[in-house]
């Protein structure tokens, strides 16, 4: 029940090439901070995200320019650009000052009540040491009202011109649009947007629930070609044609969009694809927001069931490593939620089934959303569990499920195949929670033919509780 196929991990080396960037002066070392994922957006994303419009990084051959109009950055053909200027569309001007608003933060919650969001924002200045002798910070609400003001000595700098300006903001404070910050040198100031916590996008345009732990591991797919992933890989192995699907899987993309069919079916009972994102190295999957959308084609063993497996460790390598949590949104509209200790080949290392039904209609041949959170609470002693649907296909995501593992039992005893507990090293026990991060998680389904797109892993900051 439930085992991922041992797989072979191609691994392949892509190089990104950040373009030259017209407009701006030796400020463009910012540029280095910027992550992958955020510079694959057009401008204005990249705008809103918390890059400063002197620094947003062109795709291809486009050059940046500044629009006169509103200070935001454009990317446009080289030929363009003098009768952009000529016009006043665009201005030709280099900023002494840029920033970057870093894309992890920090939450915390206070007795009283009151929840901070803590940010990051890394200010570039060119050339130093001539001018004002502070830098100016106005934080100021969407609506244009001031929040915060603060006066930042030069001699606070790094001798490079750098300085990592913190700004702590009160959740309650918050609205819809966030906050905007104006940092400004001399004559020249750059404009850094706050997006709000609650309302953050991820690369794909999809809604975040919670926030990105702070320099904590995200994957997202490659849309272009999943196998091209270093940590990601297939079980079984996949390819376009598999003519039999009982040694390997078919997998190939659709011609007309972004996502990607895979099908194996008429396999046994708990036998199907599986789509598995190792974590990345150093680090586990611990308190993750696993999101990925689906459209049901065909299934076989009805009802079967779309499922996020987290915290997993490696079943095929050796039975007390078959620990995981499956959360699923059953092909008939169902919520559940099971855990497994270790795997024995047999039904004993899983726990009972937590379910709610028809918390959505069937769901054959219509896009579904599904996230899945798994996080720890009560200082680690209990693991919390919360299903959301996006039903609609409209990136409107809403909870569905949840529920809390504080001792579900096995049926079978873990301590007789030797499982420890990894937390504590002592014997595992048939009611031990799953407390500790994991080396791989799965997005699955059995008996199934489907599409799929949009996958991403996240690990976040869960709300206290």
């Amino acid at each position: 029940m439930r085992v991922p196929y041992l797989s072979i991990i191609f691994i392949v080396t892509v190089s990104i090439i950040i373009p030259n960037v017209f407009g701006q002066n030796e400020t463009g070392d910012l540029r280095l901070l910027i992550p992958k994922w955020l510079i694959t957006k057009n401008p204005l994303e990249q705008y809103n995200s918390g890059i400063s419009a002197n620094i947003v990084v062109c795709q291809g051959n486009l050059q940046l320019v500044i629009k006169t109009r509103d200070n935001s950055p454009a990317c446009v053909k080289l030929e363009t650009i003098n009768m952009l200027l000529e016009r006043g569309w665009a201005k030709n001007i280099t900023l002494t000052i840029s920033g970057f608003l870093e894309q992890n933060y920090r939450n915390a919650t206070y007795r009283n009540g009151t929840v901070i969001d803590s940010h990051d924002i890394d200010v570039k200045i060119h050339p130093n040491g001539d001018g004002s002798p502070s830098l100016q910070a106005q934080i100021f609400f969407s609506n244009g009202t001031l929040y915060k003001t603060d006066s930042i000595p030069v001699t606070s700098m790094q001798p490079d011109g750098y300085y990592r300006y913190h700004i702590d903001t009160k959740s309650n404070n918050y609205t819809s649009q966030g906050f905007r910050a104006n940092i400004s040198y001399n004559r020249d100031s750059a404009t850094i947007y706050i997006p709000p916590v609650s309302e953050s996008d991820d690369i794909f345009g999809v809604k975040e629930i919670y926030p990105t732990e702070k320099d904590g591991p995200q994957w997202y797919m490659n849309s272009n070609d999943p196998l091209n992933d270093t940590i990601f890989y297939t079980g079984p192995d996949s390819n376009a044609i598999c003519n039999d699907p009982t040694i390997c899987m078919q997998l190939y993309k659709n011609p007309t969009d972004d996502s990607w069919h895979a099908k194996r079916i008429d396999v046994p009972e708990n036998e199907g694809v599986r789509l598995v994102v190792n974590s990345p190295p150093n680090t586990l999957w611990l308190n993750t927001e696993m999101t990925g959308y689906y459209r049901l084609q065909n299934s076989t063993h009805y009802p079967q069931e779309f499922t996020h497996v987290t915290r997993s460790g490696s079943p095929h390598v050796s039975i007390c490593q078959g620990y995981s949590y499956y959360s699923s949104i059953t092909y008939d509209g169902n919520a559940e939620v099971q855990k497994s200790l270790y795997h024995a080949g047999d039904k004993s290392s899983y726990s009972e089934t937590f379910a709610t039904s028809g918390i959505t209609t069937p769901l054959n041949d219509r896009w579904i959303g599904m996230k899945t959170m798994t996080y720890n609470i009560k200082n680690n002693t209990a693991v919390k569990f919360e299903i959301w649907i996006d039903d609609q296909d409209d990136n409107n995501w809403h909870k569905v499920f949840e529920q809390i593992d504080s001792g579900w039992q096995v049926p079978g005893d873990p301590s007789k195949y030797g499982c420890k507990n990894i937390t504590t090293g002592a014997s595992m026990n048939n009611n031990d929670i799953i407390s500790w991060g994991g080396t791989e998680q799965q997005f699955r389904a059995d008996n199934a033919e489907f599409d799929f797109k949009k996958l991403s892993i996240r690990e976040i900051n869960p709300p206290i509780s």
